[in-house]
């Protein structure tokens, strides 16, 4: 980590997690990403400041505060975006095992994020936050590629009857 070979991954929801895990970053010039980040969008411009990104757990939960907005984890994703904050949404429900991952993608795009930016938010954007979107997360000539066939609008649960996933296993 203190070649910036790896990154550090810190699970940290609150104002206060994240402050204490930024200080780390301060102090030892680490790059790290957080992992939850419910309240991140208080933060979102030191964040920004730090180049410390985002994945968004569970977007379809209750707000970490009883003092925020009812919606507020919808609206997450789009504050980020907005702060030019890099994050990706992701669906770690074990009972779902990632079937809604699009799903919280079109939450946050009902909720002020943009189609496209939603989509990148569980594809190119999650990549890159890993470390690794020179290799996948978008179709490019020498990438990885999966590709999602859909019969309606992948982000929309309730205009979404059916996809298949094509996983070729070659690069492009």
């Amino acid at each position: 980590m203190f070649e910036k070979k790896q990154k550090l991954y810190a699970h940290a929801n609150t104002v206060k997690q994240m402050l204490l895990a930024l200080d780390f970053v301060k102090e030892f010039g680490f790059d790290m990403v957080i992992v939850g980040g419910s309240d991140s969008w208080q933060i979102a411009d030191l964040l920004k400041q730090h180049n410390v990104s985002v994945i968004l757990h569970q977007p379809h939960s209750l707000p970490t505060s009883p003092d925020d907005d009812v919606d507020q984890p919808y609206k997450t994703a789009a504050m980020l975006q907005k702060a030019g904050v890099l994050f990706a949404i992701t669906d770690d429900d074990s009972q779902t095992r990632g079937r809604n991952l699009a799903f919280n993608a079109g939450t946050a795009a009902a909720y002020g994020l943009g189609k496209e930016e939603a989509l990148a938010a569980i594809t190119l954007n999650a990549a890159r936050v890993l470390g690794v979107g020179d290799k996948t997360g978008s179709i490019e000539v020498g990438k990885d590629a999966n590709i999602v066939i859909s019969e309606g609008d992948i982000l929309d649960m309730k205009k979404q009857p059916g996809y298949r996933c094509l996983d070729s296993g070659k690069k492009n």
